[in-house]
């Protein structure tokens, strides 16, 4: 069994110690006697989890794994891709001063809205089920919004910690057990 994972700094294994070998993706293959393929990413965004997903050839995996990334990231393309999320702004943390390229602190002040973000999230949420259903490669994803509400241990900076990958781990082991079932 061959497994792809994708997703933020949480899929990546960020704050662990040892983050090849603690991360989630790693405990799952670990159980199920898997090949891992993790092209997760610190700072991810959901447009760059959706090209990767195309760019890579998902017929060789028997099943994805996605953790989306925060609903306000995003990416443009400017002779190579950039990542841009509100935390790269001073409207993140506004007492903490940052230099800002205007052109995103005009984007996050005046375009982007909670609205846009769950549209955009739904919309590449979808394209990554119909990709992954075109070629009959089962998929586990989860949004933004289902990770954060996931009970879970933390380090310090929010990302699940060892025992959080443990959960996350063990979730998706009943998770895909229940999909058997099915």
């Amino acid at each position: 069994m061959k497994i792809y994972f994708d997703g933020d700094s949480w899929t990546w294994g960020g704050e662990l110690k040892n983050r090849e070998e603690e991360r989630y993706s790693r405990l799952l293959c670990t159980k199920l006697n898997a090949e891992e393929h993790n092209v997760a990413t610190a700072g991810a965004s959901n447009e760059r989890i959706l090209r990767q997903l195309y760019e890579n050839n998902i017929n060789q995996y028997d099943l994805v794994v996605i953790f989306m990334a925060p609903k306000n990231r995003c990416e443009y393309y400017d002779q190579k891709w950039k990542k841009m999320g509100i935390e790269h702004t001073a409207l993140w943390k506004p007492w903490k001063p940052k230099k800002t390229d205007p052109f995103w602190d005009y984007y996050y002040r005046h375009i982007y809205n909670d609205i846009y973000g769950s549209n955009q999230e739904y919309i590449i949420k979808t394209a990554i089920e119909n990709h992954c259903k075109l070629y009959n490669v089962p998929l586990i994803i989860k949004t933004s919004d289902e990770r954060e509400s996931m009970p879970l241990s933390r380090a310090k900076g929010g990302h699940p910690n060892e025992d959080g990958h443990q959960s996350i781990a063990t979730d998706l082991v009943t998770l895909l057990r229940q999909k058997n079932r099915q």
